[in-house]
């Protein structure tokens, strides 16, 4: 890890040295990647709370797509939590709220060391991880992980062909999946309990668990997940020798695949096609898909794929009695073959050594669990008697205190509010982060939804609504961050948001801002319109304010002008009025109907550049 000093937050971080972790080729990340590094790790080095670092580090792996990259930040966010967490015990009851915080980060983390060691085949070392992380779930009673841990533990299982074990722990994911209304997570488990059945040959049980999956992933509007649910249901049809029904559900998959540019998925739907096609004797189609998929495999060296394929064209040549095409595509099989067989053999040894370890392992957590029961158990009885004694000595201290109850009487009530106060701001907090974790899924699906959208137009107003669920995630995330939980400075609020709506646009030109800001504090309330405001202009300036200009400033000066009245006058020095999404747009409306939230009134003044001024009545009770 690098050393930092302050003056890494004005250099830009497309320098390696300033990067969290070595060993990175900067130079293979995608553009999109790369961006998401420098941004999240400008605001890493600018944030002052671990809630906030934390916050920027799990963007960049939760966001990228590069395996390398996502890994490497998920290692080293790891041994940050570790470090932090030296020491404390891992109890519900005594955790802080920012210690239950630093712990559900933790989890997350151990979940992808899980997924990461699973798919290079390590079962054992997974099933570490995956209890790990579900123990620290538990433990700190937040769901959010477990039905992912829960289904991926099934996967683990299904690999090793553990049915019975995989489709245990799947229902465990789909019950939870249900309790909380996540329809990604249920299609997931839903179509991975079809596989099974399907597996077992119980193919009509599996139709209904995948009709079910089909009407999830649609809620969920998961376009490439259908994609899954159709190849199995065209892998029971076929097995059903339903063949009409096969060929349309394969077809509807690889429409999907080629959509997402998903090559793989391609040549394997191209290859369920090609014997579906075989099937039913149209040999100058099975021989089109046969062909495509081949050259998929070679180029993308997916070779099951390319025996699949070899095996395909061997059958297609057969059945057109072509006898010679047909001798030299079974030599190429054979050879494929006997370098499959090869890799089959070690994967069976692997996976009866794998079955034989995670048994082994398997009975030490159980063991594990039972000492733990015994000990539950224990510390139930003790707590028992200690109760009977502490009821005890609380009776004796009630009737020797009971001549002075009038003097402690306010004491008491005091020291009841005061907890009662804790638990509250507790909850409170908790309540406020979730809010702020939904939002940046909302967030996340729709910047997913926005790449399968090719109109400019279209993807802007996904760009634009992103900005505004962020305004308000910004918010929840700062109300959790303090310790007053009714009011929050707006000084700081402001000037956070400002400089975040600017980073989000990426200019390539220099804008400057200048800010003065009343230093007060303000409930959500005042708050969360003024912020969806200062959004929606700023965004307009950003956006038409400085063409053919090198640079420009954004300004916002919000003062007091009265007990409960204040006026914020925003705008930029560029090249004059540009309307709001044209007067009729959305972006007027919203500011007309945020005005009217706060009591107040808004209008375009007359000066160099675009400025507005707001006046609104904030309500001090």
């Amino acid at each position: 890890m690098c050393l930092y000093s302050q003056s890494v937050v004005a250099q830009t971080f497309a320098d390696k040295n300033y990067y969290l972790v070595d060993s990175l080729e900067l130079t293979k990340l995608s553009e999109e990647d790369r961006e998401l590094v420098n941004s999240s790790l400008k605001k890493f080095h600018e944030s002052k709370t671990d809630s906030l670092k934390l916050k920027y580090i799990n963007d960049i792996i939760e966001l990228s797509w590069d395996e390398n990259l996502w890994t490497k930040y998920n290692s080293w966010m790891n041994n940050y939590l570790t470090k932090k967490l030296s020491g404390v015990v891992l109890r519900d009851d005594k955790l802080s709220a920012k210690n239950r915080m630093l712990f559900s980060y933790m989890a997350a983390t151990v979940n992808n060391k899980a997924i990461i060691t699973h798919d290079k085949g390590n079962y054992v070392e997974a099933l570490n991880y995956y209890h790990e992380c579900i123990a620290i779930q538990e433990q700190i009673k937040d769901s959010v992980l477990l039905p992912e841990a829960y289904n991926n533990l099934g996967s683990l299982y299904h690999d090793i062909k553990n049915y019975e074990k995989a489709e245990s722990f799947y229902n465990k994911s789909l019950t939870l999946c249900k309790r909380y209304k996540n329809y990604r997570c249920v299609a997931m488990a839903l179509t991975n309990l079809g596989q099974i059945l399907s597996d077992r040959k119980e193919l009509d049980s599996a139709l209904v668990l995948l009709t079910q999956s089909l009407k999830a992933r649609e809620l969920s509007k998961e376009s490439y997940g259908i994609g899954i649910t159709y190849d199995l249901f065209g892998e029971v049809y076929y097995r059903k020798k339903e063949y009409d029904k096969a060929l349309a559900y394969y077809t509807k998959s690889l429409e999907l695949e080629r959509e997402h540019n998903d090559f793989k998925g391609v040549a394997i739907s191209l290859i369920y096609l090609g014997e579906v096609y075989v099937k039913k004797g149209n040999f100058k189609k099975a021989k089109e898909v046969g062909l495509e998929a081949y050259e998929i495999a070679k180029k993308e060296n997916a070779l099951e794929s390319l025996v699949k394929a070899t095996k395909l064209l061997r059958d297609v040549y057969v059945g057109k009695l072509n006898w010679k095409q047909a001798f030299a595509y079974e030599q190429a099989y054979n050879k494929l073959s006997d370098s499959i067989q090869n890799d089959k053999i070690e994967e069976s040894i692997l996976i009866k050594q794998s079955n034989a370890d995670l048994k082994e392992k398997q009975k030490e957590i159980e063991l594990l669990s039972a000492n733990n029961k015994l000990q539950r158990l224990r510390l139930k009885n003790n707590k028992i008697f200690l109760g009977i004694a502490i009821l005890g000595i609380m009776l004796i201290s009630f009737i020797a205190l009971f001549t002075k109850r009038v003097l402690n009487k306010n004491k008491v009530v005091s020291e009841l509010l005061r907890e009662q106060n804790e638990e509250k701001q507790v909850m409170m907090k908790e309540i406020h982060h979730r809010v702020k974790n939904n939002l940046q899924v909302v967030n996340s699906l729709l910047r997913l939804q926005s790449k399968e959208v090719d109109d400019s137009k279209i993807t802007d107003m996904f760009k634009n609504t992103q900005r505004r669920v962020l305004s308000m995630a910004k918010l929840h995330e700062n109300m959790y961050s303090t310790e007053n939980l009714r009011l929050i400075n707006v000084k700081n609020h402001l000037t956070d948001l400002v400089s975040d709506i600017i980073d989000s646009y990426g200019l390539d030109k220099q804008v400057s801002k200048s800010l003065a800001i009343v230093d007060e504090e303000l409930s959500i309330k005042t708050l969360l319109p003024l912020s969806l405001i200062v959004n929606e202009i700023i965004a307009n300036s950003l956006k038409y304010a400085f063409v053919n200009k090198q640079k420009g400033t954004i300004f916002l000066e919000l003062k007091n002008v009265g007990a409960t009245t204040f006026e914020m006058i925003i705008g930029d020095d560029g090249v004059g009025f540009h309307p709001l999404d044209e007067s009729s747009g959305l972006g007027t409306k919203l500011i007309d109907i945020f005005s009217r939230q706060l009591n107040g009134t808004i209008k375009l003044l007359e000066r160099e550049g675009t400025f507005y001024e707001l006046k609104f009545v904030v309500d001090k009770e």
